[in-house]
Parts: structure tokens; sequence; C-alpha cells
């Protein structure tokens, strides 16, 4: 069995819609582009708007993650000052909302970031501080850490009803 098959129209390989019974309104126009041009600019503004939501995503996520110290062989000893020794800490904000009391494990990771990044300390762990500390000006309370294998204390003082407060040198 064979299919039957017509010869080959070499003026017009491929069919071609006959637009001349449809009339004079069948004309080319510019207009059938516009809704493909308006659904491709609709969809890039929205890509870039979820672009800038997952950006600001990734930046919070980032911040609001706790950073790990630094290990002991990253630092080396050009980059502790020690001709200016330091007697008090720059100040922690813990919150910029009105707290009543201090958050105790906001400020184990603040006292770890001080005594490291102030005092040069490298290695300090098991910071405990008490906790339901008043966010008072003047309110002192003391923090222990094992700082270099040994058990240290250190003081921590508020110094605003914002919750900044100081962290001493360990001793």
């Amino acid at each position: 069995m064979t299919v039957p098959t017509r010869p080959p129209n070499t003026s017009r390989p491929y069919p071609v819609a006959d637009n001349s019974a449809r009339g004079p309104e069948s004309e080319y126009t510019a207009n059938g582009w516009v809704p493909v041009i308006i659904a491709g600019v609709v969809a890039a503004f929205v890509i870039a708007i979820a672009g800038v939501i997952a950006g600001l995503v990734v930046v919070n996520i980032r911040e609001s993650a706790p950073q790990a110290p630094k290990p002991a062989a990253a630092q080396s000893p050009a980059t502790i000052p020690a001709a200016a020794p330091l007697t008090e800490a720059p100040p922690i904000v813990v919150d910029t909302a009105v707290v009543d009391h201090l958050d105790p494990l906001a400020v184990q990771r603040g006292v770890v970031r001080v005594l490291g990044e102030s005092y040069g300390v490298a290695d300090v762990r098991e910071v405990k501080c008490p906790g339901e500390q008043p966010v008072e000006i003047g309110v002192v309370f003391d923090c222990t850490a094992r700082v270099d294998g040994l058990r240290k204390t250190v003081t921590v003082t508020v110094t605003d009803r914002d919750g900044t407060y100081e962290v001493s040198r360990p001793h």
C-alpha cells in the first residue's frame, strides 16, 4: 500500500493562510504585539521585585546569624595593638526597642565579641551571665567565662535605657 503524495509546489513550498477571504479588516497591525510586550514588561517587573525581596531576606538572614569567633591562628600579632591597651570596650546595643530586661544569651554573645574584637582575646568559651538583668543606667553584674582555659570574670555595666552596655577586661 502506498501513501498518496502530491507534487511539491515550488512557488510556495510551505502552506500559507489565505487572508483574502476575511475581508479588509485582516490587514496587519502592530496591535497584535501590544499584549505580548505588556506581558513581557510585567513579567520582568515581577522577576525584579522577587529578586529584591530574595536579596533582602538573604541579607536579613546573614545579619541575624551569630558570628563565630575567629580562630587563634587567623589573628596575627600585628592586628592586636600592644602599645595602646584598652580600658573599656566600645558599647554594644542589644536592641533598638525599649526592653525591660537584658537577654542573657545576647549578652553572652556580646561578651565573646567584645573580648575578641576589643581586647584581642581569641579563646573565649563557656560564657555565663545571670538572667533577668534590668535595663537601667548603672546596673552592674558579673559574667564568668573560660579565657585561655582559665576561669575569669568580666564586669558588664548598663550605660543607657536602650540596652547599651560595656564589658570590662577579664579579671
